[in-house]
């Protein structure tokens, strides 16, 4: 059976979802820099290396499509356009992300949905990121150990062999 070809609105959507992860790793990595509290600092480190992680697990798909994404110089600009000259308040911010990350699981599902099956591990993987995320994000807003699945995340790959 041969493979569906992949409609140009999945393609546009796996380009910008990458370019997009490629910008948060620029805005987490500058959050991080802004907090002279070491634990908030690593916690959004592990926030940028996950964005970082998930756009990588998808490269391969950009490549085998033949899609050129802007460059990690443009994105990071980009990335870097929302930060404030000095850090948030810290409960407010991982609240404001608590109630908007929710929002981009129906809009990752999708994607998976329009991918032909051989790009199905890796469209997963990027799923689980924002999974991480979320799970980071409700565990901190409850003052617990939060960083857990993140760093489950980072040590996992997708599970695709004939892609990896």
């Amino acid at each position: 059976m041969p493979e569906m070809t992949p409609s140009q609105k999945y393609l546009d959507t796996l380009l910008l979802y990458y370019e997009e992860e490629i910008m948060g790793e620029a805005y987490f990595r500058a959050v991080s820099r802004q907090y002279s509290d070491p634990d908030r600092t690593y916690k959004m480190e592990l926030m940028a290396r996950v964005e970082r992680h998930a756009a990588n697990a998808v490269l391969p798909l950009l490549q085998r499509y033949r899609l050129t994404p802007r460059t990690d110089k443009e994105l990071h600009d980009i990335g870097l356009e929302d930060i404030k000259d000095e850090a948030p308040d810290w409960d407010r911010f991982i609240a404001d992300m608590q109630a908007s990350f929710p929002d981009y699981m129906p809009e990752f599902r999708a994607l998976e949905e329009m991918g032909p099956e051989m790009d199905k591990s890796r469209l997963s993987f990027l799923t689980k990121h924002e999974v991480a995320a979320i799970e980071f994000l409700e565990l901190e807003a409850r003052k617990r150990d939060s960083v857990g699945t993140m760093l489950e995340y980072l040590r996992a790959s997708p599970s695709d062999p004939k892609l990896i």
